[in-house]
């Protein structure tokens, strides 16, 4: 988590437990809840259901090592609307971490998004079958979906689970002038003050990129887009060791906002800010297996950057399609048969 998301979930903390100090209930439905201006929001037009699938595709790993029944559904598939990127993975990332905590291996969680008549607000509604979340974590979400101009109601069914409901508004007219990031003046920019001559970088074989491989638009004649993509890729591997190098320091370094980012990697590759960082950390722990087949698994994790194994096992297989000690046992095999056929190639006369 980035500093910038401590010191606003610490603000909102604050402001909770004066709150609570007061004695205060936590606000109906339609109560707006005042929050400090100087937070900002800055919200931009962007696929909010496609945004929700990405950012809860994250929680993939950890529902999967718990057998989780983990189920997404967005009506519709896609829709356009605005909204503050980092608040709405703020408020996903604390409730839904809350309750898979809460829900037993074999547990369910389901999560509906869809969008009223007008296509002017999204509902989002999670359910789960697990113990009741925590209070603090609640009334928190609750102040950054007041925060976002939105509402929250949740209920907890003894035996059975919680259900919460989120409503916010995607419309621009919903937002004030200066919460509304422009798009214009907003698009990448390389500041002044970076190195454009960006090395050459060694993209591997058969690294897709939605239609085209990132090679071949590597190969393309330059374009803002070709160095867009070399800076990111060479972001990545940069800090291809640290575990704790997040996309608000990944979009710091590229120069543009979160948003920004996130929108340019999605029009260039057709994967999210995740998928495109993880792609490219697997491809160097498969080039680092190939130089040396005898590391084993966990090492080349800690290396490309994860501090789970088991973690890098699950993106392992979900980008190479095998488990990735079945990919090493591979190349360890592989190499045996190429030292063994070399000291017993029989030398001309």
């Amino acid at each position: 988590m980035s500093s910038s998301h401590i010191i606003f979930i610490a603000i909102i903390i604050i402001l909770a437990t004066i709150i609570v100090r007061q004695k205060l209930r936590q606000p109906s439905q339609s109560q707006r809840i005042p929050l400090p201006d100087q937070i900002g929001l800055h919200v931009s037009n962007n696929d909010v259901m496609q945004f929700l699938k990405d950012a809860l595709s994250n929680l993939k790993p950890i529902t999967e090592s718990k057998n989780i029944d983990f189920n997404v559904k967005c009506e519709p598939e896609s829709m356009m609307g605005w909204f503050d990127t980092e608040v709405l993975d703020s408020i996903l990332l604390l409730l839904l971490s809350d309750i898979v905590k809460r829900v037993d291996h074999g547990g369910k969680i389901n999560i509906a998004a869809y969008t009223n008549k007008q296509y002017d607000n999204i509902n989002i509604r999670i359910s789960d079958n697990g113990q009741k979340i925590s209070d603090t974590g609640l009334l928190i979400t609750h102040y950054m979906v007041a925060f976002h101009h939105g509402s929250i109601r949740s209920k907890y069914y003894e035996q059975q689970g919680n259900t919460i409901d989120i409503e916010l508004p995607i419309k621009k007219d919903a937002y004030e002038t200066e919460q509304l990031e422009n798009n214009a003046s907003s698009a990448f920019h390389i500041p002044t003050n970076i190195e454009l001559h960006v090395p050459t970088i060694d993209i591997p074989n058969g690294y897709e990129a939605g239609n085209n491989s990132l090679r071949e638009i590597m190969q393309t004649p330059p374009s803002a887009d070709q160095e867009f993509l070399r800076r990111a890729i060479k972001c990545i591997n940069d800090n291809i060791s640290n575990g704790d190098y997040d996309r608000q320091t990944f979009a710091s370094d590229m120069g543009c906002s979160v948003s920004t980012l996130y929108n340019k990697i999605r029009e260039l590759t057709g994967k999210n800010i995740s998928n495109f960082s993880r792609d490219i950390r697997i491809k160097t722990a498969c080039r680092l297996a190939k130089a040396n087949p005898d590391l084993r698994v966990s090492d080349i994790a800690y290396q490309v950057g994860f501090k789970d194994p088991k973690y890098f096992a699950t993106s392992f297989k979900r980008s190479m399609g095998v488990q990735p000690k079945e990919y090493f046992t591979q190349l360890r095999e592989k190499s045996r048969e190429t030292q063994y056929e070399s000291r017993n190639a029989v030398s001309p006369d």
